[in-house]
């Protein structure tokens, strides 16, 4: 861990180029870098086969190559579905704790029928590339659509299963060190199923873990990779930077998520030791500052939950002449991505209609059984601070925000400068009233909007504000001081809408993926009623991205209940102990 922090101290000050990449300078640098590191990831899919109307659920588990444990280093790992054309059809941002995350992914009937790779990395991983990414196949079925080219059987043979082997032997699941139990392996429809994931080897199976419980595929196709297979698979990945002196790298993701950007002039060159303020607008705004380097170029970390989907850059000093913008990241190349032969066949059809009718009854009653967001901590923009709130609503309205700071907010005012513009001062709270301190001016934002120019505000229409908030303690944002804070809110929320500048870069930004509460039916006794009359044709029994065995777990049980679909599913454990070591478990039930 002490080394991740000397990695980060040495390449927060400079960074170079448009795409988030450091030069490496020397080879003090280089020896440096080479004590981070590398990683790789795990996913553990609820399957490997999807259809249109059904989830992909995924768990994340971001490895360190060194230890071959949960990695600290990486905060941010990226999950992307990606076709036979090698075009990505979707990108998922996932936060990772500990080394865990979690993700799922509706898929959707515009999704033709084909062959697809299912791949996770890091930023910190890029630096490798694909073979250090994880890679899996994944089949979508798309009975919806009329050309199933993609999946059309030329030979019209019957698809055989490719059996993942390893050292040409076939590959079994067995790991000893967890069993899974459940009371009997026979249940009726709709009855209760209590799993316990029992321990045999003490703290050399404590681990974190994830568990899906699965009706069997009878379609012949290759099964999503587990833990153990994974384990042995990537035993050889890349375990140190690859790179020399003057080779340009991604930095690691190590205290939130990335972003980035360049100040130049009107003729393009970099405007070097600007101030820019990053800000994630809205209720529950965050501020960041940055500098620009030798190149023109500035970053960040986020390493707070948001809500807003939008980031924006401004430059402190407002010369007309400079432009700010913000860069995103660079997409992957998938160019030699190879991908499974999976192919559709006669036999199948019977199976295919049956899983698609299942899914358009249970598509049709999904109100009724919904997932739950997890909330995240609520972010106080204030940091620990108490403002004092002015609600506008409450007193006589003004037209402007200049004679509302006049009549209505008491410690603010405004004062006219030697060049003409005008600046807001906050009273600090142990001056007298009497004196104005004027040692620096407050921030003011506008929902969430940071104003580098107050003068700019002052004749703003009050009546679209809802309230003021005015914070009275000194504050420090990058190298700057501030005397306060000065929020205005908006009724709507809109200032953002209403205002164009091109010392602004405005970038849209991708929400990721929230912490859920999967569904789970439950039948017991007060739940019969409310669903004796909808139908239950659940594939996916039960999913848990993350659970813990340790010393007070052992005996933990988790319940679930069968559905109205008769046949065998398979309960699966995957996960690493918290020595580093992979472990799959799986048994399976009856449903009768």
């Amino acid at each position: 861990m002490r080394n991740s922090i000397i990695v980060l101290c040495l390449f927060l000050t400079q960074f170079g180029g448009i795409y988030a990449q450091y030069v490496i300078e020397d080879s003090a640098e280089l020896e440096t870098l080479k004590k981070l590191p590398l990683e790789k990831i795990y996913l553990h899919s609820n399957t490997s086969l999807f259809f249109p109307g059904e989830y992909l659920y995924y768990s994340m588990n971001c490895i360190n190559t060194m230890t071959n444990r949960l990695s600290t280093i990486s905060r941010v790992g990226y999950v992307e579905l990606i076709d036979e054309n090698h075009r990505s059809l979707f990108k998922q941002k996932v936060l990772i704790v500990g080394g865990k995350g979690q993700g799922d992914f509706f898929i959707p009937v515009t999704f033709p029928s084909g062959n697809y790779k299912l791949i996770a990395y890091t930023h910190w991983m890029r630096n490798v590339g694909l073979s250090q990414f994880y890679q899996d196949d994944i089949v979508i079925i798309n009975p919806y659509q009329i050309d199933q080219e993609n999946l059309r059987n030329k030979k019209e043979e019957t698809i055989n299963l490719d059996v993942v082997q390893v050292n040409n032997t076939e590959f079994q699941l067995e790991d000893k060190s967890i069993q899974l139990q459940t009371e009997k392996n026979v249940f009726g429809k709709r009855e209760k199923v209590s799993l316990v994931p029992r321990n045999y080897k003490g703290p050399l199976g404590h681990g974190n873990y994830s568990i899906s419980v699965r009706l069997k595929n009878n379609l012949d196709v290759k099964p999503a990779m587990n833990a153990t297979f994974f384990g042995d698979k990537y035993l050889n990945s890349t375990k140190i930077l690859p790179k020399n002196i003057n080779d340009s790298i991604y930095l690691p993701e190590q205290r939130g998520e990335l972003f980035y950007g360049r100040v130049l002039d009107k003729e393009d060159n970099p405007v070097v030791n600007e101030t820019v303020i990053i800000s994630i607008p809205g209720e529950d705004f965050q501020l960041k500052s940055a500098i620009t380097d030798k190149s023109g170029s500035f970053y960040t970390y986020v390493n707070k939950p948001y809500t807003a989907a939008t980031i924006i850059a401004q430059a402190i000093d407002k010369d007309a002449n400079n432009m700010v913008s913000l860069i995103d990241k660079p997409e992957m190349e998938f160019e030699t991505l190879q991908f499974n032969d999976f192919t559709l066949n006669s036999k199948m059809e019977k199976a295919i209609l049956e899983r698609s009718v299942y899914n358009q009854v249970e598509n049709g009653f999904y109100s009724a059984k919904p997932d739950s967001i997890l909330t995240n901590a609520t972010i106080d923009p204030f940091d620990g601070g108490s403002p004092e709130i002015i609600k506008l609503d409450e007193f006589t309205r003004f037209p402007t925000i200049r004679e509302t700071l006049v009549e209505l907010v008491p410690n603010v005012w405004v004062k006219r400068l030697d060049n003409g513009n005008y600046t807001f001062w906050v009273r600090e709270k142990l001056e007298k009233y009497e004196i104005e301190f004027e040692s620096d001016p407050p921030l003011v934002l506008v929902d969430g909007v940071f104003v580098p120019d107050h003068t700019s505000i002052l004749d703003f229409n009050a009546r679209l504000v809802d309230r003021i908030s005015i914070l009275r303690d000194p504050l420090v944002l990058g190298d700057k001081k501030y005397l306060g804070m000065v929020v205005i809110e908006t009724i709507e929320g809109d200032y953002l809408n209403r205002i164009v500048d091109h010392n602004m870069a405005i970038n849209d930004l991708e929400m990721p993926t929230s912490l859920k509460n999967y569904f789970n039916q439950s039948y017991a006794a007060d739940n019969v009623d409310k669903f004796k009359n909808i139908p239950d044709f659940r594939s996916q029994l039960y999913w848990n991205p993350t659970i813990l065995i340790d010393q007070n777990s052992n005996e933990k049980n988790y319940e679930f209940y069968t559905s109205d679909i008769s046949g065998e599913y398979e309960i699966v454990l995957e996960g690493f102990t918290t020595y580093g070591k992979p472990i799959t478990v799986k048994k399976t039930i009856t449903i009768e």
